[in-house]
């Protein structure tokens, strides 16, 4: 029997921030137009990341060779999904948003298999497909499922676009992780993501009448920015680097039961016994997905000590 390691709490301790950072975004934008408030929140995550890598790490200095994979992870996984997550919003469901950015770990297992990036074992697939019966029965649960039409079709696309970013991202993020710290990678991966972002976002940006943001917006924004933007960001990209892509996406499973717990928590919302199953069996699946054999990079060797250092405790 596995025990929870380091890297699990870590990647607990993720999901719960980035699974109440709903609401709070869902706050914010009753004062913050969308495309500004994702600029914003990432640039100020860089500026903080920036500070902090600075502080511990000096210069954040990237080899050549490795802009390329840095810049997919940056651009297309920072500012393009961004952009796309939140068109995909606007043009869908809420569910079917839910349901569809699900598939993530789905294709970061396809990409893992496709780029040969790591080796995959039957019982990761039945984890990762468990993961994902339970999230669709919370999901299904909640708001009635996914909604097929031809009205919805561009955020569907849009959304499912997104999730196919994160699996490829998670995938290529991995070898620059064997150089580099989570902290150094995701601090030029954020300024070129919010660079990018700027290209079609500055008229929001500048239009947004921030004078007139309350003290609440302003703390939303801050907490969007620094611990589920920062801090979030790093921790994931660093579990990444410690037990593979697949290992660490099928986490994402978790976000959606986070999610309906804070909701039942604090807006009294009611759970539903066929929720409380899904949950159970997403759990399930993330367990199954983890009994696999512990990742390994051979000769992992970073050359830089970042915000997290040390080896797995999976030994």
């Amino acid at each position: 029997m596995r025990r929870l390691t380091k890297v699990d709490l870590l990647l607990f301790a993720v999901v719960l921030i980035w699974g109440s950072v709903f609401s709070v975004i869902k706050h914010s934008l009753q004062e913050i137009d969308p495309l500004a408030f994702a600029t914003a929140r990432f640039g100020g995550a860089t500026l903080f990341l920036l500070i902090t890598l600075w502080l511990l790490e000096g210069k954040p200095t990237i080899r050549r060779e490795d802009w390329l994979r840095v810049g997919v992870v940056g651009i297309i996984g920072i500012g393009f999904y961004q952009i796309l997550f939140t068109l995909g919003l606007y043009y869908t469901t809420a569910s079917n948003s839910s349901l569809l950015i699900a598939t993530g770990p789905i294709f970061t297992l396809l990409f893992a298999v496709l780029l040969r990036e790591e080796r995959i074992v039957p019982l990761q697939i039945v984890g990762i497909l468990v993961s994902f019966l339970g999230v669709a029965m919370i999901v299904g649960a909640q708001s009635g499922g996914l909604t097929l039409s031809v009205e919805h079709l561009k955020g569907d696309l849009f959304t499912l676009t997104c999730a196919a970013i994160n699996g490829l991202c998670a995938v290529v993020a991995r070898r620059p992780l064997e150089r580099y710290s989570s902290l150094r990678l995701m601090t030029a991966s954020f300024l070129l993501g919010t660079a990018s972002m700027l290209l079609f976002t500055w008229r929001a940006l500048l239009y947004q009448p921030w004078a007139h943001l309350s003290l609440n917006g302003w703390l939303g924004l801050g907490y969007s920015s620094f611990i589920a933007g920062g801090l979030g960001y790093v921790l994931w990209f660093w579990a990444i680097g410690e037990i593979g892509a697949t290992r660490t996406m099928v986490y994402n499973y978790l976000i959606p039961v986070v999610a309906v717990g804070v909701a039942v928590l604090t807006l009294k919302e009611h759970l539903t016994p066929l929720q409380a199953l899904g949950a159970l069996i997403v759990f399930v699946g993330i367990a199954l997905a983890r009994l696999t054999p512990p990742y390994r990079i051979p000769g992992k060797r970073r050359e830089e000590t970042g915000l997290i250092k040390g080896g797995s405790d999976d030994d």
